[in-house]
């Protein structure tokens, strides 16, 4: 028996918490573009605390703008970017404690007109990784990002995520790997 679903509804998730990349709970409004640093990559709340790893390739806040990330979330969507490195994860989160479930939209920084492969991995609480991917057009077509979610089953729950874009041809690098809000759950 499978321990996650995955989903690519984003209504699957409409009684979740939400998290906007650019409101930090700890420092209010954060003015954007913004490298994200030690001090707003942890994210507190009530229900647990969502940290960015800024341990490996570099991540930065944004919004969906023409003068920002321009590309296919909606307009004035937080964003959250990471530098696409080759054997790096873009995106990587860590949830303290684990969430039962989370997704977010996924896209990237390239090629307009060129097919991108959206990939999600979730660490379940006993170690094990599963993951899932779907491919959709890179586009400026506002809140035409695939929606990748997943959430945790059979009491199981969801220790740490990773997000990736990658080029199904492998023609094109694309340079950013982005999500917007994030949408999550908690364990209990």
């Amino acid at each position: 028996m499978a321990d996650v679903s995955f989903h690519s509804d984003p209504n699957e998730f409409s009684d979740a918490f939400f998290l906007d990349w650019t409101d930090h709970p700890g420092q209010g409004p954060v003015d954007v573009p913004k490298a994200m640093t030690k001090s707003l990559q942890s994210y507190h709340f009530n229900e647990g605390t969502i940290t960015v790893d800024i341990g490996g390739p570099p991540v930065a806040l944004s919004r969906c703008t023409v003068q920002g990330f321009n590309y296919n979330f909606a307009s004035g969507d937080p964003v959250l970017l990471g530098d696409n490195l080759a054997g790096k994860m873009p995106i990587h989160l860590l949830f303290d404690p684990p969430l039962r479930g989370l997704g977010s939209q996924v896209s990237a920084s390239g090629p307009v007109g060129r097919d991108y492969l959206a990939q999600m991995a979730v660490r379940l609480d006993d170690g094990k990784w599963e993951s899932f991917a779907e491919v959709a057009t890179l586009s400026r077509q506002r809140g035409s990002a695939p929606f990748m979610g997943a959430r945790a089953i059979g009491g199981r729950s969801i220790s740490e995520a990773w997000f990736d874009v990658v080029d199904p041809a492998n023609k094109v690098d694309f340079l950013r790997v982005a999500i917007n809000h994030l949408f999550f759950e908690p364990a209990t």
